[in-house]
């Protein structure tokens, strides 16, 4: 595999399993021509957050907050204990989001020109995340095709942790997203 390099980053359990091999799987990726809007999913899987989820996100982005890295100083602080960082929902979006609806943000030859986030509560320890999709917008501009989802992270009380709308131009149909696979392999 050619991710060797990134191994020593690899540290928690979650992380050891995740498959950084976008293309694999590819050919059931969705593309732009295909998605329907109004339609709503559920992620693949659910999201345990647990202190090592957190601590090395925060290591990933440098982010030296003792709320994301030091237990005993959270602890003592008005959240009583470990919070994640802010943008902590982009990991939990990859973990969840596996082959099939929503998966356009694995698609080979997608990048993402912005998004809007609303963070309600920060991601805690114990915390079990249900990701929910919904398609929300798909447009062309500049020749260019644009897909909009709306995901919400909801943890296991019912409470909305997070709601965000991320924009991806993506290949817009599988001879596209095939010209990318070719190319990245």
């Amino acid at each position: 595999m050619k991710y060797e390099r990134l191994d020593k980053y690899v540290t928690t359990e979650k992380q050891k399993k995740f498959d950084r091999d976008f293309f694999k799987n590819a050919e059931q990726y969705e593309v732009w021509d295909e998605v329907k809007i109004g339609e709503e999913y559920e992620a693949a899987q659910k999201f345990e957050v647990k202190a090592e989820d957190i601590k090395a996100f925060s290591q990933a982005v440098m982010d030296p907050n003792p709320l994301f890295n030091d237990e005993e100083y959270a602890k003592k602080t008005k959240w009583g204990g470990l919070i994640a960082h802010p943008v902590f929902y982009t990991a939990i979006g990859f973990y969840c989001t596996g082959v099939g609806p929503s998966n356009w943000i694995r698609t080979p030859g997608a990048y993402n020109p912005g998004q809007l986030n609303i963070i309600y509560d920060p991601f805690r320890v114990g915390d079990i995340i249900t990701l929910k999709l919904k398609s929300t917008d798909k447009w062309i501009k500049r020749g260019k095709y644009y897909l909009q989802y709306q995901q919400d992270f909801i943890d296991q009380f019912g409470k909305l942790k997070t709601r965000r709308w991320p924009t991806l131009i993506v290949p817009h149909t599988r001879a596209e997203m095939e010209k990318f696979i070719a190319a990245g392999k």
